[in-house]
């Protein structure tokens, strides 16, 4: 019996533990490619290259292609739509195939044995020309998922119960924008604006809200102001709706939109205007990646007006690779005419990045599109 371990205390053991969480960061982008006059298309394929601000199109460019009579001879009864990237990035890919009536046929995901270049759907030509007729016009659009990053870090406690935390916050975010959304009660505060016809609209609200939301209805709401004896406060040069989705900001914390191109730009300068810094970079990032050769010029203006470094960077950067596209449009010549001040800063890039990559050949560094017929 000499040779028995001794009973451990179990009561004076001491337990450790630590956590770790990885997180995959995506970045999503949708491309809508439209072909009219499907049914008369005699080429191989056809060949479009979406538009991705946030990754360089000297190294990392996707390419989407239409087959319109599949890609040998023994599938010429099938359209193929395909996509692939030119370099080792890892995505997702989900093509949608509608008509002009926005009614949606089936594609097939190719699963087969054969080693082909990126991802394929198919579906029947024959079914698919009946699909869209009698306007014989295909509205194509693509949803990319694409790998940025993988990133592992500790955390001070079980990552499963932030899960509950975030669900937790979903629960108070919906239901704090349901009391200013549907049946608002205990209101005690009232916004006027104009809205598109010119007629007066107001928007009640909580007081509480707005004081704790906004640095400036802060200030605003002190006891000595007159909106704070008043219950009210006018704003007759902001649009109602544009108020109205603030003040839905306000509660929620999240933005209702972060398609609407003309909204986000409002959304970014009631960010500013209001202090309300999380909104701000909110729409910041929802402009980011709606930048295109028509538009990185007004969005360039609208950040260096605002402050929104961000946004001016990547729009700098955009041109950059996209100057001779940018060039011909009317955005350009209003940015020179109003703002010359940025649009030399641009140029001055534009060299600079011509001195970085002067091993590229130049009739390349600027090409977005390709075409084959």
């Amino acid at each position: 019996m000499d040779d028995l371990l001794p009973v451990t205390n179990v009561s004076t053991a001491r337990c450790s533990e630590s956590f770790a969480l990885t997180e995959v960061k995506c970045l999503k982008h949708t491309h809508t490619w439209v072909v009219k006059g499907f049914s008369q298309c005699e080429c191989r394929y056809l060949e479009t290259i979406p538009n991705l601000p946030v990754l360089d199109p000297q190294k990392h460019v996707f390419r989407v292609r239409l087959h319109p009579q599949g890609n040998k001879d023994s599938n010429k009864d099938f359209c193929f739509f395909q996509v692939f990237s030119q370099t080792s990035l890892k995505y997702k890919a989900k093509f949608t195939v509608m008509n002009v009536r926005g009614e949606e046929i089936p594609a097939t995901v190719y699963n087969g044995t054969q080693q082909l270049n990126g991802y394929f759907e198919y579906i029947r030509r024959e079914q698919l020309i009946q699909h869209i007729a009698p306007q014989d016009e295909i509205k194509l659009v693509l949803s990319l998922s694409i790998v940025q990053d993988t990133i592992t870090k500790t955390t001070p406690g079980d990552p499963a119960l932030q899960s509950s935390s975030d669900s937790s916050f979903n629960a108070l975010s919906r239901d704090l924008s349901d009391q200013y959304t549907k049946e608002p009660k205990f209101t005690d505060f009232k916004i006027t604006c104009q809205d598109g016809s010119g007629r007066s609209r107001e928007i009640n609200c909580h007081r509480f809200i707005l004081y704790s939301r906004s640095n400036v209805f802060k200030a605003m709401l002190q006891e000595h102001t007159g909106e704070y004896k008043s219950n009210s406060v006018k704003f007759p040069d902001i649009d109602y709706e544009v108020m109205h989705h603030f003040i839905q900001y306000l509660y929620s914390g999240r933005m209702a939109t972060t398609n609407n191109f003309v909204l986000l730009q409002e959304m970014l300068k009631m960010g500013e205007r209001f202090e309300v810094l999380e909104l701000k970079e909110a729409a910041e990032t929802a402009l980011k990646s709606q930048i295109s050769c028509e538009n990185v010029c007004q969005l360039l203006s609208l950040a260096d007006m605002h402050s929104a470094s961000i946004l001016r960077k990547d729009c700098i950067r955009f041109i950059c690779h996209h100057m001779s596209d940018v060039l011909k449009t009317n955005g350009w010549n209003d940015l020179l005419t109003t703002y010359p001040n940025i649009g030399t800063e641009c140029m001055q890039m534009v060299v600079n990045c011509e001195e970085s990559s002067s091993e590229d050949p130049p009739q390349k560094r600027f090409r977005v599109e390709y075409h084959h017929e």
